[in-house]
């Protein structure tokens, strides 16, 4: 459960429901992810193969892939169990507790034919740059930053501890995610925009799973030895 893995598809505001359906498909380093919202507002965000966060009827469950086999439960579940795992941090009391970040604003970009503005955040010292967010206002993307802002946040809140808890660094990337919609993360992972459209969805890519873990029996099925690839 790595910052980037859960940065590389991230305020409890209900997610908007779209105005019509709408996928966007993102690449996340050599992976891909797509986030699917229907006119409902259920959606879906996934990496094959790795994770996939589903909203159906106002239920929300987080299935992820460990040994070839897929396992889920209710994300608030998982969000907690993150919490847990990462209580044990830097001491809160350390040098990041009181660091400074500063949010300044680079030249507008296009990507994948959208306009979006530039926002950097980095520790005040050291200048802009550390984080580089490019945000959109385009009203097809609304609901698709819905849910990377209620995602990105809640991850953020579980790894507070990583952060010495210092809110600034967190405060300041939920201020900018209220922007707008993601265009383009460049931070300890690459989020880029690569296409969107507006083709009617499958109600199926929206269904609750079908047997749900609960949170211990979901942490030891993670906690199980990755085991090596099949061999051809």
């Amino acid at each position: 459960m790595r910052r980037a893995f859960v940065l590389g598809f991230a305020l409890a505001l209900a997610p908007l429901p779209a105005a019509a359906d709408v996928t966007a498909t993102y690449s996340v380093g050599k992976s891909q992810l797509t986030i699917e919202v229907d006119d409902s507002g259920d959606y879906r965000a996934e990496i094959p193969g790795k994770f996939a966060l589903v909203r159906h009827g106002g239920d929300e469950f987080i299935m992820i892939t460990h040994n070839g086999k897929v396992r889920a439960t209710r994300s608030d579940i998982f969000f907690a169990l993150l919490k847990t795992k990462t209580a044990k941090g830097p001491s809160a009391d350390g040098p990041g507790a009181t660091m400074r970040f500063v949010t300044t604003q680079g030249k507008d970009e296009v990507v994948a034919g959208r306009k979006g503005s530039n926002w950097q955040i980095a520790p005040e010292a050291q200048g802009p740059g550390a984080l580089v967010m490019v945000m959109s206002t385009d009203a097809q993307l609304v609901p698709v930053g819905g849910v990377f802002h209620r995602t990105i946040v809640r991850a953020l809140d579980a790894f507070a501890s990583a952060f010495e808890n210092n809110t600034g660094f967190r405060d300041q990337i939920t201020a900018v995610l209220a922007k707008g919609a993601v265009l383009r993360i460049a931070g300890p992972e690459s989020i880029v925009l690569q296409n969107v459209n507006g083709d009617e969805i499958d109600a199926g890519r929206f269904a609750s799973p079908t047997e749900l873990l609960d949170s211990a029996a979901f942490d030891a099925a993670l906690g199980e030895p990755t085991q090596p690839p099949a061999k051809p």
